[in-house]
Parts: structure tokens; C-alpha cells; sequence
């Protein structure tokens, strides 16, 4: 029988206190290089199995490879640039320093593909991956260019 009203996640997971700072916005890895990686991937099994114990259906990454679910899709772009940052309010709610368009912006390569592919080995159930819409991208960049 299906499930009628099948459960899932909203949002990100916290991540574990020995990969990143819990709680905390844009918190810098702890971990650097290979053992980065590995910290990620050990980080998402357990986000994983969490959500597996509570009985969710459609279980997610928990973002637990992404420092920030915004800028880390971002980083991935041509156009943008990290170093040249700006303050700018985000939505209304809180200021951030943000990265800025400098040229063209493009995705030129696949960005969470072999995170996403490493998710699926690791269970049968249904998975989803959240991606950042574009009007949150823009929100999220500071676009002094002329048009």
C-alpha cells in the first residue's frame, strides 16, 4: 500500500560539532581536503540514518556537504566573485557579506552530482535534493554592473 501522506525534510539538518560549528551561519569547515570529503560523506550517512530512524519517507542529504544552501551552489559559477564581497540585507530580514557578479554568470559543470549520487548508494528509499531557486540566488548577490 502507498503512503498516503508521505513525510520528508524541510531545510537543512544540523551538521555534526566535529565537521562544522552547529547552528551557525556560513560556519568554516573544520576539517581540510580528503578528510573533508570523508567528514562530508560520514556526515550524510548519519543525517541519513537519522532520518531513517524517525521513519521518513523521502529522505534527503540533510545538505550536509554544503556550508551555506545558497553560496556553496554559487561558488560553483563563473561570473561571481568571493573576494570582492558586499553588505547587503537579504529578504528584509538580516544583512550578510555577499560575493559579486563580476561577468557573464553560467553554471559551466554539474554542481551536487556526485553528492547526490552518493546519497542514492546509500538507500532504496525515494530521495530529493534542494537546490536554491534563482530569485534566493539573486538575493544572495551583490550586482553593482550596469545592464
Amino acid at each position: 500500500m502507498k503512503t498516503l501522506l508521505p513525510t520528508s525534510t524541510a531545510g537543512s539538518l544540523p551538521k555534526p560539532a566535529w565537521l562544522a560549528q552547529p547552528e551557525t551561519l556560513w560556519s568554516p569547515w573544520k576539517l581540510q581536503d580528503e578528510e573533508l570529503a570523508e567528514g562530508k560523506r560520514d556526515a550524510l550517512r548519519v543525517s541519513l540514518h537519522d532520518q531513517q530512524r524517525a521513519g521518513i519517507d523521502i529522505v534527503s542529504d540533510g545538505e550536509q556537504t554544503r556550508q551555506h544552501f545558497v553560496t556553496t551552489f554559487i561558488e560553483h559559477l563563473s561570473g561571481v566573485d568571493f573576494e570582492q564581497r558586499e553588505i547587503v540585507k537579504i529578504r528584509d530580514r538580516y544583512d550578510a557579506s555577499v560575493p559579486s557578479v563580476v561577468g557573464p554568470v553560467a553554471r559551466e559543470k554539474p554542481v551536487f552530482v556526485e553528492d547526490a549520487k552518493f546519497l542514492r548508494q546509500q538507500t532504496d528509499q525515494p530521495i530529493k535534493w534542494a537546490l536554491p531557486g534563482p530569485m534566493t540566488m539573486v538575493d544572495t548577490l551583490y550586482d553593482g554592473q550596469e545592464p
